[in-house]
């Protein structure tokens, strides 16, 4: 094996094949039409120039709708983004492992087993911000490692203004801050062993190191005034305008997280939680991923101790932002650490193929590191062949039957009560805003949030004498009124009243 792990040229067409070839297996897998919840709101926002829910993915929104003008349906030009970034991040991946000094098998490992994970791969098939996310904080962590091999500051002061532009596409990018912070504050500072760490407390060149952070902090705040795109447009009254943050308290309650502060919870149970953990890696990395991914850790702590307490400080970072974080899909939100714990995989990969060459004689040594390698690919080839049905969206028809039903169902006139409950927002997001807003179908069925404008609003929704509907039997609704199914919805009826 004559490469030494620095990081060659031929890396980045490496990369670029590695990429290539799982956006083909995202593009066979991808969903051909408009997904449930937050996939069919991010169409949405993406193709009216929106605001989606907080914090309002002003930078997602935007490069969604440069994907909106390919010539096919809009829904599926953002489920083809999220192949992209997923593809760019999967040979970001490779990229960063060969610039944590590991060699070329391994890396493939690495990134072979982040592209294929499950998680990982549900999340590039449909319209999400998880895969753009990530791409957006693996190349801000290539930049990083990229800038110190090669002292060139300008690199990490690019990092820097990336990353502020990253908290556009999905704010789980900030969780990883203190990882790198210290690459910036140790960028011109020699570590060669555990040992070498301390002199990052040195006095001597802290003025340096304080410019050089301030610096990136400054170019980090210049990127994040993407979110100025915010009331600039909500003033512009969008066909989707979620929480109106046109004036300086609604852009605080959209940009701060708005109703979702409140998922944070305190009384979760920290076991549980861990077990939970424990299982989504388990899932992404299968048993033997874990393995290696802890001998990762050891292995590049001896040899790039510096990278690997970055790496290990953006890990408990995101976990610790997220861990009492209390929604339905939570793994999602650990997919930062979980390109990092792929990383491991690579070290903890190359430490098992050369671990293999000191227990065998000289002479069948290289031999025994290649078949090494050779199983370790094969390990990333199961994983992504075993995962491949479950995560296979091409056949996906629901949200479409779903449409064609709501479309030529519906009485003419129709009201449909909206609560927002999390049963509704899987439904509203498809019709009230991807139908009404995207295909432009139905408008003259009125959706009606009752949480925003008002419990009256139910009251003047029946003395208008339209038709009434909800899109689930909503137990605030059912306990006053009469809910009766009448094709994909429910027609509500004072109780007094029987269906004609």
């Amino acid at each position: 094996m004559e490469d030494r792990g620095e990081g060659t040229r031929g890396d980045g067409w490496i990369a670029m094949v590695l990429g290539v070839v799982y956006l083909g297996l995202y593009g066979l897998t991808l969903c051909p039409i408009v997904y449930w919840y937050d996939s069919a709101e991010f169409v949405t926002a993406a193709f009216t120039l929106g605001i989606p829910h907080p914090p309002g993915y002003p930078l997602y929104t935007l490069i969604g709708h440069v994907f909106t003008w390919l010539p096919i349906d809009p829904a599926l030009a953002i489920n083809w983004m999220s192949a992209v970034f997923a593809s760019v991040t999967v040979g970001l991946t490779f990229l960063i492992c060969r610039r944590l000094g590991l060699y070329r098998a391994p890396a493939l490992v690495g990134a072979a087993t982040l592209g294929g994970g499950k998680l990982f791969w549900a999340n590039a098939v449909v319209a999400e911000v998880y895969c753009p996310g990530l791409a957006f904080t693996a190349l801000v962590f290539y930049l990083l490692l990229e800038a110190r091999d090669r002292s060139r500051l300008g690199l990490t002061l690019l990092a820097a203004w990336v990353a502020g532009l990253g908290l556009g596409v999905h704010m789980s990018i900030a969780t990883l801050g203190l990882g790198f912070a210290l690459l910036v504050w140790a960028h011109d500072t020699p570590v060669a062993a555990p040992g070498d760490l301390r002199r990052l407390l040195r006095r001597d060149g802290v003025a340096r190191r304080l410019g050089r952070s301030l610096s990136a902090l400054g170019l980090t705040a210049l990127g994040s005034l993407i979110f100025l795109y915010l009331p600039f447009r909500a003033a512009q009254s969008p066909p989707l305008n979620f929480g109106n943050p046109s004036s300086w308290d609604r852009f605080k309650w959209v940009v701060s997280g708005g109703t979702y502060k409140g998922w944070f919870v305190n009384d979760l149970g920290t076991a549980t939680r861990l077990g939970a953990l424990f299982e989504a890696f388990r899932e992404q990395l299968l048993l033997l991923g874990v393995v290696l991914a802890l001998v990762g850790v050891l292995w590049l702590w001896r040899r790039r101790p510096l990278e690997c307490l970055a790496m290990l400080l953006m890990s408990v970072g995101n976990v610790g932002f997220f861990f009492r974080y209390e929604v339905h899909d939570l793994a999602v939100f650990f997919l930062p650490t979980t390109m990092l714990t792929c990383c491991f995989v690579a070290a903890g990969a190359q430490a098992l193929v050369f671990g293999i060459g000191r227990v065998v004689t000289t002479g069948r040594a290289l031999a025994m590191r290649r078949l090494v390698s050779a199983a370790l690919l094969a390990f990333a080839v199961v994983l992504a062949v075993g995962n491949y049905r479950s995560v296979d969206m091409s056949d996906f028809s629901e949200t479409e039957q779903y449409i064609d039903s709501m479309v030529s169902e519906l009485p003419e006139g129709a009201i449909v009560l909206n609560f927002t409950t999390p049963s509704e927002w899987k439904l509203d997001a498809v019709f009230g805003m991807y139908t009404q807003k995207v295909l432009g179908a139905r408008a003259d069925v009125e959706v009606v949030n009752v949480i925003a404008r008002g419990p009256g609003v139910v009251g003047a929704a029946f003395a208008s004498g339209r038709p009434v509907f909800a899109y689930v039997p909503v137990q605030v609704l059912a306990q006053r009124f009469v809910l009766e199914p009448e094709g994909p919805a429910f027609r509500v009826l004072p109780r007094s009243v029987s269906k004609p």
